[in-house]
């Protein structure tokens, strides 16, 4: 798999609620970094909890990747989540996420974004 189906594989497995897909895409050393979260989270067992938690979190999704720009093993996408929260809310987040990659697996991803739309939605 490239680096840039691996990023829209990713997505595929989110969106049908496969953890332990996406456990399968990522390096035994992989991180996950984003402003929504108070540190960043490091293996496959933090990452697992954060998947899950975000899972529960929302009663329908829908998040995939555009304008992917790959160079080596590191790449750049925009990123859109459509969803409706356990509470009804509509969740609608964009996002610049950084990827990193390594041995054909996902080894870190940075994401950015704005806080406000889904502290809004999960109020």
């Amino acid at each position: 798999m490239t680096n840039e189906e691996l990023i829209h594989e990713f997505f595929r497995r989110s969106d049908a609620g496969d953890v332990d897909g996406l456990l399968e895409l990522l390096s035994d050393d992989c991180s996950y970094s984003t402003v929504l979260l108070e540190r960043d989270l490091r293996g496959k067992a933090e990452l697992a909890d954060l998947f899950r938690s975000n899972l529960d979190g929302l009663r329908s999704h829908r998040e995939w990747a555009t304008n992917v720009i790959v160079e080596g093993d590191v790449a750049g996408s925009e990123v859109r989540l459509e969803g409706v929260s356990r509470t009804g809310r509509e969740v609608v987040l964009d996002s610049l996420n950084v990827w990193d990659f390594a041995d054909g697996r996902i080894r870190r991803i940075r994401v950015y974004a704005d806080t406000a739309p889904i502290a809004a939605a999960f109020a």
